[in-house]
């Protein structure tokens, strides 16, 4: 016959039954996106059931540094980290930085309601089918993300003390299609 015992104005049992629901909830949202995912091996992308196409992107959203700089219109942007799910680039003279991550198994309406709370302007896009939204949080920096399956790719840049080519959220969008592009 089990006992229970009292643990700080809770049963043991309730406290070790809230555990195991907790590890489970918390194993259920790291489980990975691999070939699980229904992505085929060797494979660009995968339709997911509800979602949008999932994109195979390569390192750092599949942009070279040249893409990058043509882009972002800051030649002084130097890698100062790159992973399998972000990379950054800075310019040392202008403050400026561009940022990519993506976010696998993860969704996108949190990142944009986030964006949304901390008062940034709310934009809707959508490219090659995979839609998405910027946030600009002011005329130098803006956000954009992309559905990509049941995560997200994401980009960033700041021109701090730098001069955007174009508006912060047109070169946020264009990266955004440019890695949409590369990744097909």
């Amino acid at each position: 016959m089990w006992k229970r015992g009292s643990f700080a104005g809770s049963t043991v049992v309730g406290t070790t039954a809230a555990g195991l629901a907790a590890l489970s909830l918390l194993l259920a949202g790291c489980s990975g996106s691999d070939s699980a995912s229904g992505a085929p091996d060797g494979g660009t992308s995968a339709e997911v059931e509800g979602g949008t196409e999932e994109l195979f992107v390569g390192e750092c959203g599949s942009m070279t540094d040249e893409q990058l700089a043509t882009t972002t219109g800051v030649p002084g942007l130097t890698s100062t980290s790159k992973n399998a799910v972000r990379c950054r680039w800075d310019d040392a003279a202008t403050g400026a930085y561009a940022m990519f991550t993506w976010y696998r198994g993860s969704p996108i309406d949190r990142e944009r309601s986030v964006a949304a709370q901390i008062g940034r302007e709310i934009g809707v896009i959508d490219i090659d089918g995979h839609p998405g939204f910027t946030a600009r949080g002011n005329d130098a920096s803006c956000e954009a993300g992309v559905e990509s399956g049941d995560g997200f790719l994401h980009w960033s840049v700041n021109y701090a003390f730098a001069t955007p080519p174009t508006e912060s959220c047109a070169v946020v969008e264009d990266l955004a299609r440019n890695t949409v592009g590369n990744a097909k």
